[in-house]
């Protein structure tokens, strides 16, 4: 895994100086516009680059190998920077809200040139391209973080249509629209800050990963193996541990059926690709017991 966390690092090295650029233009160019809605999607690009930050600290962690102290890695700390990515989009939707009252009860009207919309186009086909790489490589390199950073930098994308929509709306004579559409921005990160939130809060309470329906016939099919239950799985979408029981004949010697375990954890692994580890629990199979 080392090599997938050190890619993806340089990866969100890029997308980190991407989102400052990004940022300081919207807020640079809505500071002088007077708008709301440009300040906003400023603001939330500013919390993206953040977001890459924490993210690049959660894989250096995560990337350090099993020690005495952490024998099964600290692989955790990639999901526990997703969830930190979540709670950068809470606080933007806050900061948003906020501001959006405060235009609604001052009524300040944006200066809209040409200019406006020119910038917010180049940064939206920045976001554009930074976000569909961000998720590719993450499926690549089954990273988690960078999969989340890219949903969070496609916010970005469409919190900035409709800034161009809030925009239009006040060279049309409706500056009013412009708050509307910085609390449009807020409902669309809140709800990506959510999937998020979801996601990570799956693998820190270690969910299933994978229907145990599609492991056992997997393993059912291996000479030896008379039963299979006990399949339990988790981790995340680029490193899932699974341990499972099967049954072997009673009178099968200890070194064949340690054997038959390693084609069970064989198998496993080479038909899903996401998994890292497989233990195999070996029982003797007395149908008698299970009777009772």
């Amino acid at each position: 895994m080392a090599p997938n966390f050190a890619s993806a690092r340089k990866i969100l090295l890029v997308v980190l100086f991407a989102n400052l650029a990004v940022a300081a233009a919207k807020i640079f160019w809505g500071n002088a516009a007077h708008s709301l809605s440009m300040q906003a999607d400023g603001v939330h690009s500013l919390l993206d680059a953040a977001a890459s930050a924490v993210a690049w600290i959660g894989l250096f962690l995560a990337a350090r190998p099993p020690d005495d102290a952490y024998p099964y890695g600290r692989w955790k700390y990639e999901t526990f920077a997703s969830f930190c990515i979540s709670v950068f989009l809470f606080l933007s939707c806050f900061e948003i809200v906020k501001h959006a009252v405060v235009r609604f009860q001052t009524g300040a009207t944006p200066d809209i040139t040409h200019a406006s919309f020119i910038v917010m186009l180049l940064t939206m086909a920045v976001n554009g391209v930074v976000s569909r790489w961000e998720r590719v490589e993450g499926q690549r390199y089954k990273s988690e973080v960078l999969v989340n950073d890219g949903l969070h930098t496609q916010s970005d994308l469409l919190a900035s249509f409709s800034v161009i929509v809030g925009l239009g709306a006040g060279w049309a004579g409706y500056p009013m629209v412009d708050p509307v559409v910085a609390l449009v921005i807020a409902a669309i990160i809140g709800k990506v800050g959510w999937q998020i939130l979801a996601e990570s809060s799956r693998v820190l309470a270690d969910s299933s990963r994978i229907d145990p329906a599609r492991i056992k016939p997997i393993v059912l099919q291996i000479d030896g193996v008379l039963a299979c239950h006990n399949v339990r799985t988790r981790g995340n979408i680029g490193q899932v541990y699974v341990d499972l029981h099967i049954h072997v004949p009673p009178e099968m010697s200890i070194a064949a059926a340690h054997i038959v375990a390693h084609q069970a954890e064989a198998a496993v692994m080479q038909s899903f690709s996401e998994v890292a580890e497989v233990v195999v629990h070996l029982e003797p199979h007395l149908p008698e017991l299970e009777n009772d």
